[in-house]
């Protein structure tokens, strides 16, 4: 056996494992935890579905998010009073609490954006779809 093969073979080996690390997906940041709301923007779209326009709405930091495995509560930042306490349905991206649901658009170690579609739209009706932006 020439004496480069036990050397070749442990390169190809180590290769192998390395490309196999990077096709690895990387593991999505947790969603639980407290929230402190960022930015909120309503999203205005014609009857027809076409984009209309973005607004900015204010945010008051007087409120957080707080979101465990199994459920989502707002508490007032002062005093740590619940201002509404929900059993939270994960399914994917796909979130649902209360009479509400969303879509988590992007989730990392220190941000959350929620997009909430519109609900009730009559049919030919002009409707808003929300987004808040989260950070921790």
């Amino acid at each position: 056996m020439p004496r480069f093969l036990p050397f070749l073979l442990l390169n190809l080996t180590l290769l192998t494992a390395a490309c196999q690390k990077e096709d690895a997906k990387p593991a999505e940041a947790p969603l639980e935890g407290r929230w402190t709301p960022d930015s909120s923007f309503d999203y205005n779209y014609s009857a027809t579905g076409a984009f209309v326009s973005k607004t900015s709405i204010t945010v008051t930091p007087n409120f957080y998010l707080r979101i465990t495995s199994d459920s989502l509560s707002y508490r007032a930042t002062v005093g740590n009073y619940s201002l509404g306490h929900y059993k939270l349905f994960r399914q994917d991206k796909n979130l649902t609490f209360g009479r509400l649901s969303c879509t988590i658009m992007e989730l990392t170690d220190h941000k959350l954006v929620l997009h909430f579609k519109a609900l009730g739209v009559p049919p030919g009706g002009a409707y808003t779809e929300q987004e808040d932006v989260y950070t921790r």
